[in-house]
């Protein structure tokens, strides 16, 4: 990766040169993930896809954790000349026997894991207030919140046993810090969603507090899309109103990239909350 700089001028004090100025460009700085390990969960959907694909770009050894291993292994195929190699791992992250079967596998094939991208996530149809919907309630809480939480607990463990400054990546949501208002009369298309993803916001917030009581230097990312081409907000909800179909999109390559914006800062900057929208959104 080139390092450019800026020709030092004269301001017409002989002897006395204007700072210079350095930018590193993004392939420079991925090369400090070169050959390491990255777990990606929710690989099988397309921002999940887009992230595990450009960090295979990158050179990194990515372990997808999917319960769908035909989406993953139909990217994987998709891959040519690329510098990493992306791996299907089988795991319910609900499951913690799954989880710590997941991230042991990855222990003994790789040595550990260094970055973490916890992107898996569900979104489901039905109200608060409905009848007969707990299991739907267990199932956004579960997958959006505790799977996360086990995912991170077995990074950090991995990292911090081995010494190594990772980078942990909540893929969050706009939902994450707005409730989209309903139109009166409609029905609302909030349910779980929107309180699952609150909580990943004040969980990315109590991990960075807790990497520091650790003394582990690891980082934490949350990165919050609105709509996204091909997303599950933006699958489900098309299919439940009509205005959605016509709102702005970001693509999935474009929270792949904000991935690698936050990943590749120097050592004393840490992005924190990232919140990304498509232009012209209306949400």
């Amino acid at each position: 990766m080139a390092t450019n700089g800026a020709n030092a001028g004269n301001d017409g004090n002989e002897g006395t040169a204007t700072p210079t100025s350095v930018r590193i460009n993004m392939t420079e700085r991925m090369k400090r993930w070169e050959g390491k390990v990255a777990v990606v969960t929710g690989a099988s959907g397309a921002i999940g896809g887009a992230i595990a694909k450009e960090l295979v770009k990158a050179g990194m050894i990515v372990c997808a954790l999917s319960r769908r291993r035909d989406k993953v292994e139909k990217l994987r195929a998709s891959l040519f000349d690329v510098a990493g190699n992306l791996n299907c791992v089988e795991c319910d992250i609900t499951e913690e026997e799954d989880v710590k079967h997941a991230f042991g596998w990855i222990a003994n094939t790789y040595g550990g894991v260094d970055m973490l991208v916890n992107n898996a996530g569900v979104i489901t149809k039905c109200l608060l207030t409905e009848k007969n919907n707990t299991r739907d309630l267990y199932t956004t809480m579960e997958t959006n919140i505790i799977g996360l939480c086990l995912c991170t607990r077995e990074a950090v463990k991995s990292m911090k046993s081995r010494d190594f400054k990772g980078h942990i990546i909540n893929i969050n949501s706009i939902f994450g810090h707005k409730v989209h208002q309903a139109v009166p009369g409609t029905r609302p298309l909030n349910g779980m969603y929107p309180a699952s993803k609150y909580a990943v916001t004040a969980i990315t917030e109590c991990i960075r507090q807790e990497l520091i009581y650790l003394d582990s230097g690891c980082k934490v990312t949350s990165i919050s899309p609105g709509l996204v081409e091909g997303d599950i907000l933006s699958t489900v909800s098309a299919n439940e109103n009509e205005i959605v179909k016509y709102m702005p999109k970001l693509k999935p390559e474009d929270v792949a990239e904000a991935v690698l914006y936050a990943i590749t800062t120097p050592d004393n900057v840490q992005i924190h909350d990232l919140v990304i929208k498509p232009m012209g959104e209306f949400l």
